[in-house]
Parts: C-alpha cells; sequence; structure tokens
C-alpha cells in the first residue's frame, strides 16, 4: 500500500509531512499541485522540503493561465472551477494512476 502525502506548501502541510516521517516512518510519496504562478520563495521552499522528505511529485498537468486562457475569465463566484480543474482532478487522475 502506498501512502500518499499532499503538500500545499503551507504551515500544517509541511508540519504533518515532517511530523510523519519522525514518528511514523514510511516510503510516502509526496505530490503537490502547482499553479504556475507560485512566487520564487514557494518554489524555494519545496525545494527545501524534498532535501528533508525526497522527492515531491508534481501532479498538476494543466496550469492556472491555461484554464484563465480556455474558460477566458478569472475563476470567480460564478465559475469555481478553479480548485476542481488544478488540484481534485490531476490528484484523482495521479492516484488512479
Amino acid at each position: 500500500m502506498n501512502h500518499v502525502i499532499a503538500l500545499s506548501g503551507g504551515k500544517d502541510s509541511t508540519a504533518m509531512a515532517l511530523r510523519l516521517k519522525e514518528i511514523e516512518p514510511r516510503d510516502y510519496i509526496y505530490i503537490c499541485n502547482p499553479t504556475g504562478d507560485e512566487l520564487p520563495e514557494m518554489l524555494s521552499h519545496w525545494r527545501n522540503l524534498e532535501t528533508l522528505l525526497g522527492p515531491i511529485v508534481d501532479v498538476t498537468n494543466k496550469t492556472l493561465t491555461f484554464w484563465i486562457e480556455h474558460f477566458k475569465s478569472l475563476p470567480n463566484w460564478r465559475q469555481r472551477w478553479c480548485t476542481r480543474l488544478l488540484k481534485i482532478e490531476p490528484t484523482i487522475a495521479f492516484l488512479k494512476a
């Protein structure tokens, strides 16, 4: 059985991943869903996490810019596609593969 840990880059998922590695060591698969618009500090944080945890798999298949151009709109209260298309569906596809 594989154990997958999703990393947002925030303090909660980072703390959880580091703590799990400490108290429950296993061969975890770490994943993230970058949007393509991350600040350099976020990319640096993920690189630092890789040195502590191991490889982090980018499961995103398209960027935020791609979807904005596709829908010709920013995500908003009427078009709530952002989380579904950038996070949920790519993660499900990765888990099924």
